[in-house]
């Protein structure tokens, strides 16, 4: 597989990662209890902080791949 084409299926991926991500937020919003969705929106803040910020973030796997 060409770097170009890893590139590409990695960012759908990571996007589709995203995509479930907000959907399991939206999913406890949709209880209409508020400490569950303060729940389901730290969650979602703590997880895109270790991936935006952690040890080996995105980026660095872009940049691995495009070389």
């Amino acid at each position: 597989m060409t770097r170009r084409a890893l590139l590409k299926k990695f960012d759908k991926e990571t996007e589709t990662l995203w995509d479930q991500l907000y959907k399991i937020k939206d999913l406890l919003e949709s209880a209409e209890d508020y400490e569950l969705s303060e729940l389901g929106g730290k969650f979602l803040d703590q997880i895109a902080e270790g991936i935006e910020d952690g040890d080996i973030s995105l980026e660095d796997i872009r940049d691995q791949i495009s070389g």
